[in-house]
């Protein structure tokens, strides 16, 4: 499109600036007949001879009878319409015929018109010859630039293909090694009970209760990798305008009920509306609170922030646990990411809750990032943009 535009325009600009050269011709001629009246013919002959014009000059009678005073290699086939000559009389006019030309006239008191005439031919030819380049260069230049997006785009795509697969690879490592340690729990006290290794009723309700325990451990991982898998896909939830802050709010409200011991300070700006999956954005506000009662002490306070920002709703999610290791913070969150790998485990969660709470609001078109928290703990904060009126 760009070499399009400019060698149009160089075409169109030249062919301009040959025709005005034209018209400045003619007009030097009308006007040296216009300054002589009473030799008008001999002075426009005179021009046409200072100028070496290749221009036909003849003159019309009030009666249309032309006479030929010059003849060029202009092929001239009499004169135009009257409407048409007094209106070269002004300016030059351009006259489409077999052999195109340009046209001045001079009007003569009581005699008819003197008329000069240029021919165009060449200019024309001149422009079409432009265009045909122009577009044997466009060609060239598309055919080229098409190679080389094509090599671009397959480098491209090998190298997120790699990315892929080592991304892959290293989700199925990590989720492997996940699955690898409650399996061999459940594994060992299978084996133990088939054996009947372990005879008291006292060592039995234990395994009993660790083979249940880890296999929930299992079933939640299970859910939360099920979850981020479809986060990943192109496809979507129901997508529809949620008021967040009506959201947030039960949320919270139901989060202070479930927990009596802690001071949760609610700080929630009214009617902010976001397009959005409900189900995307209820569990993402269920997993920040779930990390919360996992992770901090029961009486260790809360605060939830929801404003405007600009064009965007911020939500803040603070508490005054223990927060994160202080290089925490810089990480990027991806999957399987723990950042104390014995929490999880002793909490019964699956390490995952902050790579799908990231997953949920990448798949809202927003932004997430965790701080530290001014209640000195954590503080989850997301960016989302306004829904549009």
């Amino acid at each position: 499109m760009v070499t399009l535009g400019i060698g149009s325009y160089s075409a169109f600009h030249t062919r301009s600036a040959e025709l005005s050269e034209v018209n400045t011709s003619l007009d030097f001629v009308a006007q040296a007949a216009i300054d002589n009246p009473e030799q008008s013919i001999g002075a426009a002959l005179f021009a046409i001879e200072q100028l070496t014009l290749n221009a036909t000059l003849t003159l019309l009678t009030q009666e249309d009878q032309e006479t030929l005073v010059r003849e060029s290699t202009l092929i001239y086939q009499g004169a135009p319409a009257r409407d048409v000559i007094k209106k070269a009389t002004i300016r030059p006019i351009s006259i489409k015929a077999a052999d195109p030309y340009q046209l001045r006239t001079v009007s003569i008191d009581n005699e008819g018109f003197i008329l000069i005439a240029r021919s165009t031919n060449a200019i024309a030819e001149h422009y079409e010859a432009n265009i045909r380049a122009l577009a044997v260069v466009t060609f060239f230049v598309d055919v080229i630039a098409g190679l080389l997006l094509f090599f671009f785009f397959r480098r491209a795509n090998r190298r997120d293909e790699s990315a892929s697969l080592a991304r892959m690879q290293e989700f199925l490592g990590d989720a492997s090694h996940e699955l690898r340690t409650p399996l061999t729990v459940v594994k060992g006290y299978v084996e133990m009970l088939s054996k009947k290794q372990l005879a008291s009723a006292q060592d039995q309700d234990r395994a009993f209760t660790r083979v249940g325990t880890e296999i929930n451990r299992m079933e939640n991982l299970i859910q939360d990798l099920l979850l981020l898998a479809e986060l990943g896909e192109s496809g979507s939830r129901d997508i529809e305008k949620i008021d967040v802050s009506e959201l947030l709010n039960a949320h919270g409200t139901d989060f202070t009920t479930l927990n009596p011991a802690r001071k949760v300070v609610l700080k929630i700006d009214t009617d902010l509306e976001v397009v959005a999956s409900r189900d995307y954005l209820s569990r993402f506000i269920q997993n920040a609170f779930t990390n919360i009662m996992r992770h901090t002490n029961a009486d260790a306070a809360v605060t939830i922030t929801c404003s405007k920002s600009g064009k965007n709703v911020l939500i803040m999610i603070e508490d005054a646990g223990q927060g994160l290791p202080e290089g925490a913070y810089a990480e990027n969150i991806r999957s399987l990411n723990r950042f104390d790998k014995s929490r999880s485990r002793e909490n019964g969660g699956s390490g995952l809750g902050m790579s799908i709470m990231s997953a949920v609001i990448e798949k809202l078109n927003g932004t997430f990032s965790l701080r530290k928290s001014a209640l000195g703990g954590l503080a989850v904060v997301v960016s989302l943009p306004l829904a549009k009126d």
